[in-house]
C-alpha cells in the first residue's frame, strides 16, 4: 500500500513538474482549486533537510489534499452564506489591532520587567496573604504577573496622559 502511495504520488508530482505552468516568478503550480492557486514554493513549509523521500511525499501528499478540501470548503461556504455576513473588516481590524496591542505590551514587559523576585518578596507575600497554603515558585510567579500588570497599567495611564496633554483626542 505505501508502495503504491509513493508511486501515485511521484506520479503526481511528476506530472505537475512536467507542466509549463508558472506563475510570473517562475515558480511552479502545483495544484489549483476555483480561483485559488496553490505554488511548489508553498510546499517548502512541509519539508526540511533529513527526512526521507517517502516521508517527504507522505507529508507533501497530505499537505496538498488538506490544501485542497480547505479551498473546496472555502468555496462552499462563500457560496452558502449570505455576502453581507462574510464581510470580516472589523473583526479583522480589531484582531490586528490586539496583536498588536499584545506584541508591544510583551516587548515592554521583556525589555522592563524585573524578573528578580527575591526572597524577602516572597516571605512579605505569604505573609500578607497567610489565609492561602503556597509554595516560593507559585507567589515568585503571582508576584512576576502582578509586576507585568503594574508594567502595563503604567505604560497605559503614561500613554494617555501625554495624549491629553498633547491634546491628540477629542471626545463629543
Amino acid at each position: 500500500m505505501r508502495n503504491k502511495l509513493a508511486i501515485g504520488l511521484i506520479c503526481l508530482l511528476a506530472f505537475v513538474s512536467c507542466q509549463n505552468s508558472k506563475n510570473g516568478n517562475g515558480d511552479r503550480i502545483v495544484a489549483t482549486v476555483y480561483d485559488k492557486t496553490l505554488y511548489q514554493s508553498d510546499l517548502q513549509s512541509v519539508l526540511y533537510e533529513g527526512i526521507s523521500v517517502n516521508d517527504s511525499l507522505v507529508r507533501t501528499k497530505a499537505f496538498i489534499d488538506n490544501w485542497i478540501r480547505r479551498q473546496l470548503l472555502i468555496h462552499q461556504a462563500e457560496n452558502n452564506i449570505d455576502k453581507s455576513e462574510l464581510d470580516f473588516s472589523r473583526q479583522l481590524e480589531d484582531y490586528r489591532n490586539s496583536l498588536i496591542i499584545y506584541k508591544y505590551e510583551s516587548m515592554l514587559i521583556e525589555q522592563n520587567l524585573d524578573t528578580v523576585v527575591s526572597d524577602e518578596e516572597i516571605a512579605a507575600y505569604i505573609e500578607d496573604n497567610s489565609s492561602v497554603d503556597m509554595d516560593k515558585e507559585s507567589v515568585r510567579y503571582i508576584i512576576l504577573n502582578l509586576r507585568k500588570k503594574e508594567l502595563i497599567e503604567n505604560m497605559n495611564n503614561s500613554l494617555y496622559s501625554k495624549a491629553v496633554k498633547d491634546r491628540i483626542f477629542e471626545i463629543y
